[in-house]
């Protein structure tokens, strides 16, 4: 009985992995991802710096 108990626990031991990972990288990926929100709304003008060396036709 013991060894059925043991196969039985071990079919979740890659998705409690999974899960571990999941929650130690999901806080990480929502930060840069409102990072990447906040920092994209604030450049919404034109460098003249980058733009300079382009010519208009």
């Amino acid at each position: 009985m013991d060894d059925e108990r043991k196969t039985t626990s071990d079919r979740w031991v890659p998705l409690k992995c999974l899960a571990n990972v999941a929650l130690l990288f999901a806080p990480i990926a929502i930060g840069l991802g409102i990072l990447v929100m906040v920092s994209a709304d604030n450049d919404r003008d034109v460098d003249p710096v980058v733009t300079s060396t382009i010519q208009q036709r």
